[in-house]
């Protein structure tokens, strides 16, 4: 089994649908070893109805092309009518270009052919798990950075630049309490705010320090419209692009003002009371001193809130220096996952490309096996009539053989009766030279009257 993050599973619950109840079983009871839920079903329809009733719960499904009742296209089609985004996974024999191309527009994560391959399943599973986490993790940054972003714009006043400190947009509180509109200020020189009092070195410290140091903070007397002022402790941030380049920047001003003019009050009551202290003399000082010591009290409370206030900019500034780090981690990390899935989907091209390949090999086999028959069943028919015209040929050659068989024997017999007659002649030459010997050896001593008789008068 490869490596997998259980704990990362274990978010996920699955939904199978497969005709097949032994491989139903088999999977079913695999998985629920590594998933927090497991639910099945016999068929398209039957998954179909389990998805509407827990489709808030189940994250990934699984299913077969091939089922009765309804197919495993025809159930992810009405899936998609409602559920855009529920990752779909196709485990089939079933890979002919129709299907491939269906499971394209119904945006399939992946198909894993039968039998399966457990070792890939699990493989493509965790792959799944990982980019839904991550996914998560998106959202709820998100999440957050909204949730600072709304309480950074409900309290403070917020202004932000381009890269050449020109304003380009600024918060309702900031129009609340200059009484500039939205608008008026857009695309004027982020100094256009500057109190007369304020020292125009201060602007300029900004655009020489932010695009460099990154951050810059001070306490800034600010123009209203109405030509007054307010004060603000002021942190002016860069906003940076992925690449780490200076873009514009961004200006966080709490309104200091009340805090400013209740200083100052503090300070007229102060001289006024120490001069009424001074006139009354020694008979009202620890009343006066009771109710100086109740101011500095206040002031320290109100330093402590400013000190406060100032740790809560500078963490909230710090967290979201943070999250933009960590976002733009997770960009680039959701840009290599998108890079897979470009990469998956060229997988998904060429196995598309194969399969074509292999049913038209498939489709020039049949042809190559239909001409095969063709041929065995001509040469067949050739054999068998070549067979009946050998044994036309075979039965006429056995009556030639017979017939020859016949004159042979015929030749044989007239050979035994010339060899007879050789015989018979060669005797007969032999009885007549027997004759004429015999003749002879009569004539010379045979008397006369009886070769007459034998022979005749000559």
């Amino acid at each position: 089994m490869p490596s997998v993050d259980k704990n990362l599973l274990k978010r996920l619950t699955i939904l199978y649908v497969e005709d097949d109840e032994s491989v139903r079983n088999e999977l079913v009871s695999l998985l629920s070893n590594f998933f927090q839920n497991v639910f099945s079903a016999k068929d398209g329809k039957e998954g179909l109805e389990l998805y509407e009733q827990r489709k808030d719960d189940i994250d990934v499904i699984i299913a077969d092309i091939n089922m009765p009742n309804l197919s495993g296209i025809e159930m992810v089609k009405k899936i998609r009518e409602t559920d855009k985004d529920i990752s779909i996974l196709f485990a089939t024999a079933y890979s002919d270009n129709e299907f491939l191309s269906e499971a394209i527009k119904l945006k399939v994560f992946e198909y894993i052919t039968k039998p399966i391959d457990i070792r890939k399943l699990m493989t493509v599973l965790n792959e799944l798990a990982l980019m839904k986490y991550q996914d998560f993790l998106i959202a709820q940054q998100t999440k957050e950075l909204k949730k600072y972003k709304d309480i950074m714009y409900n309290n403070n006043i917020v202004i932000r630049t381009d890269s050449d400190f020109k304003i380009k947009h600024v918060n309702e509180l900031f129009c609340e309490i200059t009484g500039f509109d939205k608008d008026e200020l857009v695309g004027k020189d982020i100094d256009t705010i500057r109190h007369p009092e304020t020292d125009k070195k201060i602007y300029e410290k900004i655009k020489k320090v932010v695009p460099v140091d990154k951050q810059f903070e001070d306490r800034i007397k600010n123009l209203k419209k109405d030509g007054t002022y307010y004060i603000s402790n002021t942190s002016v941030v860069a906003v940076l692009n992925d690449a780490g380049e200076f873009i514009g920047s961004l200006m966080i001003q709490k309104d200091e003002t009340q805090e400013a003019m209740k200083r100052r009050e503090v300070q007229s009551h102060l001289i006024k009371d120490k001069g009424e202290i001074f006139i009354k003399g020694k008979e009202a000082s620890a009343e006066l001193q009771h109710e100086i010591n109740k101011l500095i009290y206040e002031i320290e409370n109100l330093k402590k809130e400013v000190k406060a206030a100032k740790a809560d900019k500078d963490q909230y500034i710090y967290t979201v220096e943070k999250y933009r780090v960590e976002n733009k981690k997770l960009k680039q990390e959701y840009k290599r996952l998108r890079n897979e899935a470009d990469s998956i989907e060229e997988k998904h091209s060429l196995v598309k490309k194969v399969n074509k390949e292999n049913a038209d090999m498939k489709i020039e086999n049949r042809m190559l096996h239909t001409k095969l028959e063709n041929i065995e069943s001509e040469h067949e028919k050739e054999c068998k009539q070549i067979k009946v015209n050998f044994e036309i040929e075979i039965d006429d050659l056995e009556e030639e053989l017979s017939a020859l068989r016949e004159k042979v024997e015929n030749v044989e017999n007239a050979e035994a009766v010339s060899q007879k007659l050789s015989y018979w002649k060669e005797k007969a030459k032999a009885e007549a030279k027997k004759v004429d010997r015999l003749e002879k050896e009569l004539l010379n001593i045979a008397p006369k009257d009886v070769l007459v008789r034998i022979f005749g008068s000559s």
